[in-house]
């Protein structure tokens, strides 16, 4: 998935909050909910109809609602007699929320807990069961109403103000997937988890003028940051993002403020100097790369982001931040940085994003006509502004590689690798023309 409509929230309850991370290895909690729609109507009628264990969830279309009712989950027997009883019989986005609950409990995840911002939290996840209700042209807004998302809620507790979370998977990113829902919702939650683990405050209008954005999509400087350690963090528990978001790369996507894409060769001299790491995919894979490739350097990423999480977080204060916390890998770093980056940021801009540092200069110097990666060729932009790179809209390419795994792009795959589209009625409502993630569109995530 690669494409998502921004819906994790940040919600105070005061006029100011300031949160440190010195206590963090303290405990965090987490607790599970089971939540299934019980009624859709009229909002005036829901209203009277609610009952003392429902909640009201109002539709983004102004003029219904749902009652929904929630239940404590005890354990996994307890969530399969929720849904049933029988595991045999469940619906395919049913069998997800039972994937992704076995997986919340993944050793990794319990790894990860103590990064959680000041460790006195908590993380509340919401199993959003919108079974019989998948239906668009009924509902034609369930994908907006329960999108999946991760909300902050920041409350005074005890003297301080501490961080808690509140992530909701339904499965509503994946109407349409079938069996493979429950492989991406589980992604989903990775990816909900990584933004829990975030203090990024994103801006307010940092996803755009549809409020939208593609992997591969020129966003806000905090905004690009958040999605970027979130895929990271899925990355951690699914290798095979790292192709995934390369192949992304291919192509960058720039929003038109009366509406719609431009799409340009993503080294075509569209976006300069810090503007690339603006870019969530250039982000993902610099943070991918730097856990590879050094020694110990899942633990080395994860330990600088965060002794430096705040809610101004950006790729450009991470990398210098990552430099002081360890010089001995400042070249390393500048190789990364230069060969995400295609090649394209001067000697200064790279001074400016990686600070001083003697390893930084030795790479400069010996940085030729190659990037970081020792062996590609700089890009160099061109004099003239290239022409967008176009792609009729709604057009999504289904694929495989070499290695069998299934690949949904917007843009064709490898000469010679055979491909089906998909257009029609779902592609028509698809991405950034209407602002909707089309069911058949593995470019969405949350």
């Amino acid at each position: 998935m690669r494409m998502r409509q921004h819906r994790h929230l940040e919600l105070f309850v005061a006029l100011f909050f300031c949160i440190f991370a010195g206590s963090l290895f303290a405990a965090v909690t987490q607790s599970t909910t089971y939540s299934v729609i019980t009624r859709y109507g009229p909002v005036q009628e829901l209203m009277r109809a609610t009952g003392s264990n429902e909640t009201l969830v109002e539709s983004a279309d102004g003029r219904n609602a749902y009652l929904v009712r929630s239940v404590q989950v005890r354990d996994e027997a307890h969530l399969l007699q929720l849904m049933g009883g029988d595991e045999s019989r469940l619906t395919d986005l049913q069998r997800g929320l039972l994937e992704t609950y076995r997986f919340s409990s993944h050793q990794k995840f319990n790894e990860l807990k103590p990064r959680y911002p000041g460790g006195k939290g908590s993380i509340k996840v919401d199993l959003m069961d919108i079974t019989g209700y998948e239906d668009t042209g009924r509902y034609p807004k369930i994908r907006d109403d329960f999108w999946p998302q991760n909300a902050k809620v920041y409350r005074y507790e005890n003297g301080a103000y501490n961080v808690h979370s509140e992530m909701r998977i339904s499965g509503a990113n994946c109407i349409g997937y079938g069996p493979n829902a429950a492989e991406q919702m589980k992604g989903t939650y990775a990816h909900e988890f990584g933004h829990a683990l975030d203090l990024t405050a994103i801006e307010h209008d940092g996803y755009g003028f549809d409020d939208n954005h593609y992997f591969n999509e020129k966003t806000a400087p905090k905004a690009s940051f958040a999605e970027g350690f979130a895929n990271f963090i899925k990355a951690l528990f699914f290798p095979q993002e790292e192709n995934y978001t390369r192949n992304s790369l291919q192509t960058v996507k720039i929003e038109k403020p009366e509406g719609g894409y431009d799409t340009y060769p993503i080294a075509g001299g569209q976006i300069s100097g810090e503007d690339f790491l603006h870019v969530e995919a250039i982000n993902a894979l610099i943070f991918t790369r730097l856990a590879r490739e050094l020694p110990d350097g899942e633990k080395l990423v994860l330990d600088s982001f965060s002794k430096h999480n705040n809610r101004d977080n950006r790729m450009a204060a991470f990398l210098k931040n990552f430099v002081k916390d360890y010089p001995q890998h400042a070249f390393t770093a500048a190789q990364i940085l230069d060969r995400e980056t295609f090649g394209n940021l001067t000697a200064a801009q790279m001074r400016a994003i990686l600070g001083q540092s003697s390893n930084v200069e030795r790479y400069l110097s010996s940085r030729g006509n190659q990037t970081g990666s020792g062996s590609t060729p700089t890009v160099n932009p061109p004099t003239t502004v290239s022409p967008p790179v176009v792609h009729r809209p709604g057009t999504i390419y289904q694929w495989k590689d070499a290695n069998g795994v299934m690949h949904f792009t917007d843009s064709p795959p490898p000469p010679g690798v055979e491909y089906k589209t998909r257009r029609g009625s779902a592609a028509s409502v698809s991405g950034h023309e209407s602002g909707k993630p089309p069911s058949s569109d593995l470019f969405n995530i949350d």
